[in-house]
């Protein structure tokens, strides 16, 4: 274990996109003894370009700029700690007494770090420290695309525990689908390493191919580094919730607390007047039956077979339309990828991360097929 880490191992839920991150993040952060990230850091998503930017960690400046960026993750998400002029230390309630004492206990640890690693180990580190200056015991990050880099995450702190939450796939299609055009997804598909594009946020089949591979990453995950992810089905959650929470604190040694129950609505698409005051509801479990077309369903549940049976997920009738139907799905998903092959970034694209997009367009080109 590398020095000054916390007594316990570190928190991250994960998942594929609209698969109830938020809300276990929510039913969590209730616990005094966790320090929790308030925002999605996208660290490691974003981590070989922070090792551009920050490149010399020998030198005092560079080192001190890293750490602060690394400290406005943790407090104000990626897409504001990314704007420089957007805060300074008193954004974060600290002193430049408490930050130069934060960044000589965290350059203190990180000698002990090889060079190669130092990069990807000082986001633990600060939040390590940001704990123990908060008076926490232990801290805790969500951020849904993190299930992409878990062999990174595992690699470098393998005193964390994982949380992978795992939905329907057609309701993750559903609910995207209903988000498509919301600026929230343009920059979620910018963290995809595509280019921005309110016509091409929503595909049934390239969706269905991102979410098979969070779920492969994850699996390799758990296999390469046992007792360290637990994966939980969102229906599961939301239909038991005590039940479920008890079940994840027990792996997560955090004690179940009611005030983990006492949580609203978390980024639900549903919300309206009438129901904004209810607490966790199994509303939207089944909603994809009313949103999604029968050809949509179809060509879903035929790309994820498989891991549709692995969780669970029954297959739904869809009758011949769906099957008939299914060719203009997938002919609107060629007319998609060709699209977004064309405007993928030449550069600066995470490895990890460009290998997964690469993994889906393969997969794509063979069953469409299409030559790039």
């Amino acid at each position: 274990m590398q020095a000054n880490q916390t007594d316990n191992g570190p928190i991250f839920i994960v998942g594929y996109i609209h698969t109830g991150t938020s809300l276990l993040k929510s039913m969590l952060r209730r616990d005094p003894s966790l320090f929790t990230a308030a925002g999605e850091t996208h660290f490691y998503q974003d981590l070989n370009r922070y090792r551009r930017q920050f490149a010399d960690l020998d030198d005092p400046r560079v080192f001190r700029d890293f750490v602060y960026l690394i400290v406005a993750l943790a407090y104000l998400g990626t897409k504001r700690a990314n704007q420089r002029d957007d805060h300074s230390l008193a954004t974060f309630n600290l002193t430049e007494v408490q930050f130069d004492t934060l960044l000589a206990d965290v350059q203190t640890a990180a000698v002990a770090v090889p060079a190669p690693q130092r990069h990807a180990a000082l986001f633990g580190l600060v939040m390590d420290a940001l704990t123990r200056l908060n008076g926490r015991q232990r801290w805790l990050e969500k951020t849904p695309e993190h299930v992409y880099f878990l062999q990174d995450i595992l690699s470098v702190r393998p005193d964390a525990r994982v949380v992978e939450l795992v939905r329907d796939p057609r309701a993750a299609l559903a609910s995207r689908k209903h988000r498509r055009t919301d600026e929230w997804l343009d920059a979620k598909e910018a963290q995809e390493q595509l280019a921005p594009d309110r016509s091409t946020n929503y595909d049934t089949l390239i969706d269905s191919y991102m979410w098979k591979e969070s779920i492969d990453s994850a699996r390799d995950a758990r296999r390469n580094f046992p007792g360290r992810v637990l994966s939980v089905r969102y229906e599961d959650m939301v239909a038991r919730p005590e039940e479920t929470i008890r079940h994840i604190g027990r792996f997560l040694d955090v004690p179940f607390r009611p005030e983990f129950l006492q949580v609203g609505w978390i980024n639900a698409t549903t919300k309206d007047a009438a129901n904004a005051a209810d607490g966790i509801s199994q509303a939207a479990v089944d909603r994809w039956k009313q949103s999604l077309s029968p050809q949509e369903i179809y060509v879903c549940q035929t790309a994820l077979r498989r891991e549709m049976k692995e969780f669970g997920y029954a297959a739904a009738p869809v009758g011949v339309g769906g099957v008939v139907k299914a060719p203009v799905v997938l002919g609107r998903s060629a007319v998609h990828l060709v699209a977004r092959l064309g405007k993928r970034r030449p550069a600066g694209i995470d490895q990890r991360r460009g290998h997964t997009v690469q993994r889906v367009y393969r997969r794509l080109t063979r069953t469409l097929g299409i030559q790039k």
